[in-house]
């Protein structure tokens, strides 16, 4: 399933996403953006002491791993073959794969089945991939474009190469006034307004609205394009955009790009209007409480966490975005920081023995050998001290640590509740400074190395 609900007055109720599932059946249903066992990326720039900056986003295979096209290959055909397969292996689909949307899946010489995005077939690369992060800093107005670039050095590991962007904007035909955008809160890849950038809504046509919601309007002398058509409104005789036979809207109610408020309205007939909408494990939702953003929980409302190092940023984490961390940076935290006791108080969240990544949901392994859920990178958990759907009594809590020069752990100091229970209190585990500062995340302090860890509802802005 891939539901959002909203919880109003104490009654809770379910719109499921362009008709996916249960409930109100749209017109249309969009695909998803990416086939199952292919993921999506962020790529980031690392800033000094501030927010990493998102650039861009890639194609990964399930486990995130790169991909790459080559300049020199023609759509729909792969000029990479013997020693150049080799070094660039092509990304194989599965038997039972079928080609979605924007992929498509190319029968090589040796009569094997490579994918292909935009036409562009998918290689992995044999050797160790370019980490991908350039490093920026926070008070500089200089601005790379190599950083922009999937053919540059940052990311390529041989000239003629270029990671695979996930661009879906450049196939879909869209009207002048609308572009394409991540819409998280909605879960997937949708309109918004060119200028305002504000999320846009479909709505069966027959359906009256209140001011609340603007249409989205045409020119005068527009003309339909792709699968974006002209309907007339009866109301006034003005000509209004319509996406798969439904009529576009805005809603005042949204203050800022991202937000999806409308989608949580009370109004079952009201859908964000989605190209492409993302995968979500079906124990996993996106809700919203009364008074709160919308977060993504379990099936059961209680709210999921993501754990990661200390690290050094500007700005409250309290606020929107207000602290993030990178793609590989959530790689290499893994489910290191929090093994044996830590377990007592987070709990981490299961994937099924044969998930495998989609989207931007990956699956990592634990110590114990289970298989862990990821959402971007990070392993995603819940807290014990959520008693009720929509408690969020462990966002932000942190445990610091520090060790001696010789990787042992000498003092750690993790948050207290005075209002929590013994066993609701965060626990750090087995865990080794050698661990904790792995990557350079970790601060130099005296004669001993200190890192911490942190415990934070993923954004959906």
């Amino acid at each position: 399933m891939n539901k959002i609900h909203w919880v109003r007055g104490g009654l809770a109720a379910t719109l499921v996403i362009a008709g996916f599932g249960t409930g109100t059946a749209f017109a249309w249903t969009a695909p998803y953006s990416t086939p199952e066992g292919i993921t999506i990326v962020d790529v980031s720039k690392l800033m000094d002491d501030a927010i990493p900056q998102h650039l861009w986003r890639r194609l990964g295979d399930a486990e995130g791993r790169p991909l790459y096209t080559n300049d020199a290959d023609r759509p729909g055909h792969s000029s990479c073959t013997g020693d150049c397969a080799k070094e660039f292996p092509p990304f194989v689909a599965d038997s039972h794969a079928r080609a979605s949307g924007d992929f498509t899946i190319v029968v090589r010489e040796d009569r094997a089945r490579q994918w292909a995005y935009q036409g562009k077939p998918l290689h992995r690369y044999s050797g160790k991939d370019p980490d991908g992060e350039p490093v920026g800093a926070r008070i500089a107005l200089k601005e790379d474009p190599a950083w922009v670039d999937p053919a540059s050095n940052f990311f390529s590991p041989k000239n003629g190469w270029r990671r695979a962007a996930f661009v879906p904007e450049k196939s879909v035909a869209m009207p002048s006034n609308v572009e394409l955008a991540g819409l998280a809160v909605a879960n997937g890849f949708g309109f918004v307004d060119a200028v305002t950038h504000m999320t846009i809504y479909a709505v069966p046509p027959s359906r009256k609205l209140s001011r609340e919601w603007r249409p989205v309007r045409t020119s005068a002398l527009a003309l339909p394009v792709g699968d974006f058509s002209i309907i007339t409104r009866k109301d006034d005789g003005s000509q209004q955009w319509a996406y798969h036979g439904e009529a576009l809207y805005t809603f005042t109610g949204d203050y800022s790009p991202g937000e999806a408020d409308g989608i949580f309205a009370g109004d079952k007939d009201i859908h964000a209007a989605l190209a492409y909408r993302n995968f979500m494990p079906q124990d996993f939702e996106v809700r919203h409480f009364a008074g709160r953003a919308p977060m993504i929980t379990t099936s059961k409302g209680m709210p999921v966490y993501t754990l990661a190092r200390y690290q050094l940023q500007y700005g409250g984490r309290e606020t929107r975005d207000g602290y993030l961390i990178s793609y590989n940076h959530s790689k290499l935290q893994g489910t290191e920081g929090c093994e044996g006791d830590c377990t007592a108080t987070w709990k981490p969240l299961l994937a099924p023995a044969k998930a495998k990544g989609w989207g931007f949901w990956e699956v990592t392994a634990r110590a114990d050998g289970s298989r862990q859920w990821t959402l971007k990178g990070a392993p995603v958990y819940t807290f014990t001290g959520d008693r009720n759907p929509g408690d969020v009594e462990g966002n932000n809590r942190y445990v610091i640590v520090f060790g001696g020069r010789k990787g042992e752990l000498v003092y750690s100091n993790p948050s207290r509740d005075p209002r929590g229970r013994p066993e609701e209190q965060p626990r750090l585990g087995k865990i080794q400074m050698t661990t904790a500062v792995k990557g350079g995340t970790g601060f130099e302090e005296g004669e001993h190395a200190g890192a911490g860890f942190y415990w934070h509802t993923p954004g959906l802005f």
